[in-house]
């Protein structure tokens, strides 16, 4: 207690400016005078003791030889044994005491060697009130405090880093009622920054007040060894790894000898470990090398910072990238990049841009080719166009002629029909000459052929015209049949060909009945006509699939596959040895196929030669409001 009263309450020398670091540093002082001072005291007091015992043993021998007491002759042997023993334990007792008061006064020189060695101090800091004790060179740890030193933790705030929470470390070291506490912790540096030590200590207890205490020390977080221990370790990871880098690595010095290199660049450029050792020339290395080194020193120094970089292809060739910076010592720092890989991918770019450069020029040429084209097609779509109008323009002047210039036969050719009829059947006599007689059957008979053309002619200019008006109605396929029939019979017994009739006569169809009976006669007429005498032409009806079905079949000649195309054209007709001689204008078929058509049918001919031909008419079975409305 008396040590506590001398550090916090000791009043200030006269005569000198006193201040908290000088009070500080006095206090620390008088800790080692106190406790060397303290030891003499009590090598004192056991003297003291020791020489007062020996007296009193002398005392009393003293006043019995001066006759103030009479002394047994045992007695006076006592008191010079105790004399004897006490001045020889008082003796050994200084001896004891000297001895410890020397070890305490080498203590405190270890303590001091061990603060300022380790460049610390110790600390006892009151975590209630804040308040701050210092002991060990201060200034060493605390920039800027030789004439204040913190007195109190507010004081210290200002020293430590603003992320370091000092405070709520304790607050959870108290918490968790843990004794020992290490914190790492940031301080001022003065202008180098902030500086990071270790306080290391005990958490305890006030004895009288019970108020939470900690003692401890503040040491840098790194000493010179571990600081030495630790670069020495750093020096040898960045040698591994610069030795196992992929890259070619190499540092020259300004006089132009190596400094360090690794594995890959002794590999790229064929040198052995032994010769590429720190201090070795370029021309040294150069000779030793396969290959030649282009990671070179420079044979000037450039300027600091400057970095630069080319493309250099070895002799088997690897491509190498190298990249050169230079310090400001004059040091150059060489990298060499294998772009083998790159430069070939950039090869097979250029290639390829090569080849796009060629597609896009052919796409070029296709597209104006392409252009040429569209505008011929343009033109000859006009030019189509052109024509077509006019060839519908010639078609329609050709109906139109047709029409009219039939109109205008018909009229003499009745005449001629009907008065050779006259004079074939003699009304108003019999000719006279025989030959006169068969000259007016041919020309009835050439007017009747005559008179035929002209009609199909005008049936065909109508359809093509689109002037052909249905009017359908339910018609019974069995009565249609006869009538047909009696038509062709004549022509059928001139060319001994037997018509037969089949399938089921009481099949209905709705439509037209006289295109139906027309294209019937034309179909019947060209069986007969194409069949050899002795032949057979067969004529049924029946239902399949959802049609009606009107099939003609003959034994005649047949038609060739290549020529089935051509038949149902206008005027076309399909001739052979056989059906030479034959008359006929072609539309007979034609109209036909136009006339089932408007009926939403079509024709199927089926021909083989020498064995016949079947001409089927395929209508669809339609109810009656539809197929008036398909008429309409």
């Amino acid at each position: 207690m008396a040590l506590q009263s001398f550090l916090y309450s000791r009043p200030p020398s006269a005569g000198r400016a006193v201040t908290p670091a000088a009070v500080l540093f006095e206090a620390a002082s008088k800790v080692e005078t106190i406790t060397i001072r303290a030891s003499r005291i009590a090598t004192a007091h056991l003297h003291h003791a020791g020489m007062v015992t020996a007296l009193a043993a002398l005392g009393v021998l003293a006043l019995a030889v001066m006759g103030y007491g009479i002394l047994q002759p045992e007695a006076y042997g006592v008191c010079v044994f105790i004399a004897a023993c006490a001045l020889v334990g008082g003796a050994a007792r200084q001896q004891g005491a000297d001895a410890r008061l020397k070890k305490a006064e080498q203590m405190l020189s270890v303590r001091d060697s061990a603060l300022h060695g380790a460049g610390g101090v110790v600390l006892r800091w009151e975590l209630l009130n804040g308040d701050l004790t210092w002991i060990g060179p201060l200034p060493n740890v605390l920039q800027g405090t030789a004439g204040l030193a913190p007195r109190n933790f507010r004081d210290l705030r200002p020293y430590l880093h603003p992320d370091d929470s000092l405070y709520n470390s304790v607050a959870q070291a108290l918490k968790t009622s843990a004794r020992q506490a290490t914190w790492l912790i940031r301080l001022k540096d003065g202008e180098n920054g902030w500086k990071a030590f270790h306080l290391r200590g005990e958490i305890t207890s006030e004895k009288k007040s019970g108020e939470p205490i900690f003692c401890g020390v503040l040491i840098p977080a790194e000493t010179p060894i571990a600081m030495q221990s630790e670069a020495h370790d750093i020096v040898s990871r960045l040698t591994a790894i610069v030795e196992s880098l992929p890259i070619s690595f190499a540092i020259w010095d300004r006089q132009q000898r190596l400094v360090l290199c690794n594995r890959k660049f002794r590999q790229i450029y064929g040198v052995a470990g032994v010769a590429a050792l720190p201090g070795t020339s370029f021309e040294e290395l150069q000779e030793q090398a396969r290959e030649t080194i282009f990671q070179r020193p420079p044979e000037f120094s450039g300027p600091a910072g400057r970095f630069h970089l080319r493309d250099k292809q070895l002799s088997d060739g690897t491509w190498l990238q190298i990249g050169e910076y230079w310090t400001g010592d004059g040091t150059m720092v060489s990298i060499g990049t294998d772009i083998t890989m790159s430069k070939l991918n950039e090869r097979r770019v250029f290639e390829r841009e090569q080849q796009m450069r060629a597609t896009v020029a052919d796409f070029e040429m296709s597209r104006r080719q392409l252009e040429i084209q569209t505008r011929q097609l343009r033109e000859l779509a006009e030019s189509y166009n052109d024509e077509k109008i006019r060839a519908e323009a010639a078609n329609q002047a050709k109906s139109e002629f047709l029409a009219n210039v039939s109109h205008e036969l018909r009229t003499p050719l009745n005449a001629i029909i009907g008065f050779s009829e006259m004079m074939c059947d003699g009304v108003f006599g019999p000719i006279a000459n025989a030959k006169y007689a068969s000259y007016v059957s041919d020309i009835n008979a050439s007017g009747r052929y005559l008179l035929e053309m002209i009609n199909d002619i005008l049936d065909m200019s109508k359809i093509e015209a689109g002037r052909v008006t249905l009017s359908p109605e339910w018609v019974t396929l069995g009565s249609l049949f006869t009538e047909c029939l009696k038509v062709v019979h004549p022509a059928a017994l001139e060319r001994n060909v037997q018509l037969l009739q089949g399938g089921n006569p009481q099949v209905s169809v709705f439509g037209d009945k006289r295109a139906i009976k027309q294209v019937l006669i034309n179909l019947l007429a060209n069986a007969v006509k194409f069949t050899m005498p002795g032949g057979k032409v067969m004529l049924r009806a029946y239902r399949y699939r959802g049609s009606v079905r009107i099939a003609i079949t003959d034994t005649g000649v047949g038609i060739a596959k290549h020529d089935l195309g051509r038949l149902g054209k206008p005027f076309e007709q399909v001739e052979n040895q056989l059906t030479k001689g034959h008359k006929g204008t072609g539309l007979g078929l034609a109209i036909s196929r136009s006339l089932v058509e408007m009926h939403g049918g079509k024709l199927d001919i089926k021909s083989r030669v020498g064995e016949g031909t079947t001409v089927t008419c395929i209508l669809p079975v339609n109810e009656e409001k539809d197929l008036a409305q398909e008429a309409a």
